[in-house]
């Protein structure tokens, strides 16, 4: 046929056809964006997620470790392990040997999946996080994360987004002469919305209503796609932060734990040098704790300890620290500016703090006694092993006048 026979097309089919290419290209271009934004949002929360696993099993497993206990070492990941999105735990020791393992029990997915293309991007690696003790590195712990979840969402904004793009088909093939008033003023907002959710994170950003059924229906599925995601957002965010507390604290006292003792007497030391001053290092250690195991049984002496980090914290100021190191064995840092006189009259307070007797649940009463040393910068060390040292040395020297 030549270009003379061939016929022309009318206006309205052309403004049909543009507008219909238009249209799928910006809506296709809207739900991409939010599925990339999300799948790479969903993915960095995850990978943050098993790094904060992976250290917080790296201390739970350091006793395990040092007793070459592997039963301990199952115990101390089984907690862990019932994370969602997390499909192994090993715990090896140094030379390889692996102490304790968990894996969970997963189908095998074909060659060319969600799946498989999650794990090629996210979870080809496992997460390692070494196990420290004194300093040395006696282990390490490699957690692997599951591509359920991540499967999950990206198969549902899949689906959401084709569902999207067939409504907004039959929308614009139906009413091509309203698209440029009713229709491509709604597609520009959602566009802008997907590009403040790509480029601000604004997960909490809405499209507008429309004024068209099925456009409208398109943006109630967008702005359920940005619930959605803005949900997973929230929830990664307070697992991420609840895992950071358990990996910083004690879970029977609530105190800080030894790492982050440590991480703020370096922190201390350090402005002390730059500043000048003085503060103050306490090592606690109980008298008589193994008594009340031995008579009461460990949930009375877990009840003893958590009083004792009560006491311990009432009586220091807001800027001080108390932090269970292990045991019946407890750590303050008394903040700038501290010398003798204040770490006696914190002595003191621990002293008729622990002079009252402790409550038992079986209703009996028990009095325990703690034998404290102290170092205070830069009288007793310049630095922290020297800080440590003397406090410690100190603190055996009181339990040895006490026994």
């Amino acid at each position: 046929m030549t270009d003379q026979a061939r016929p022309l097309p009318t206006l309205r089919q052309v403004l049909t056809r543009v507008h219909f290419r238009v249209t799928l290209f910006a809506v296709g271009i809207a739900g991409l964006t939010v599925l990339l934004t999300g799948f790479t949002t969903v993915g960095l929360y995850a990978k943050q997620n098993l790094k904060l696993i992976a250290q917080t099993a790296s201390y739970s497993v350091a006793p395990a470790i040092i007793f070459d206990d592997a039963d301990a070492a199952r115990r101390s990941i089984a907690p862990l392990a019932s994370t969602d999105g997390i499909a192994e735990i090993t715990v090896s020791v140094n030379g390889g040997r692996i102490l304790a393992q968990w894996k969970s029990p997963v189908r095998p997915a074909p060659w060319l999946s969600v799946n498989r293309i999650v794990e090629a991007l996210y979870f080809t690696d496992p997460t390692i996080a070494p196990v420290v003790h004194e300093g040395v590195r006696i282990g390490e712990v490699r957690v692997r994360g599951r591509t359920g979840l991540i499967s999950g969402y990206i198969q549902a904004g899949l689906l959401g987004t084709l569902a999207c793009l067939i409504v907004t088909g039959i929308a614009t093939f139906l009413l091509a002469r309203h698209l440029q008033g009713e229709v491509i003023a709604p597609l520009r907002a959602i566009a802008a919305v997907a590009h403040a959710v790509r480029v601000d994170r604004a997960f909490d950003r809405r499209a507008p209503k429309a004024t068209i059924l099925e456009v409208d229906t398109l943006r109630d599925d967008f702005n359920a796609l940005l619930a959605e995601l803005e949900q997973w957002q929230h929830r990664l965010r307070y697992e991420n932060e609840t895992l950071s507390h358990r990996a910083t604290h004690d879970a029977l006292t609530g105190l800080p734990n030894r790492a982050l003792f440590d991480q703020q007497l370096a922190a201390m030391l350090e402005q002390a040098i730059r500043d000048g001053t003085t503060f103050a290092v306490l090592y606690a250690d109980g008298n008589g704790f193994k008594q009340v195991n031995d008579r009461f049984g460990h949930a009375a002496g877990d009840v003893v300890l958590a009083e004792i980090g009560v006491r311990l914290r009432a009586g220091l100021r807001a800027q001080d620290l108390a932090a269970r190191l292990g045991g019946d064995e407890f750590g303050l840092l008394l903040a700038a500016p501290s010398d003798l006189a204040a770490v006696s009259r914190v002595r003191e307070g621990i002293a008729a703090a622990m002079a009252l007797p402790i409550d038992l649940p079986s209703g009996e009463q028990v009095s325990v006694s703690l034998s404290i040393g102290a170092a205070v910068y830069p009288r007793d060390g310049a630095d922290v092993a020297a800080l440590i040292h003397h406090a410690d040395s100190e603190m055996f020297a009181a339990k040895r006048s006490t026994r």
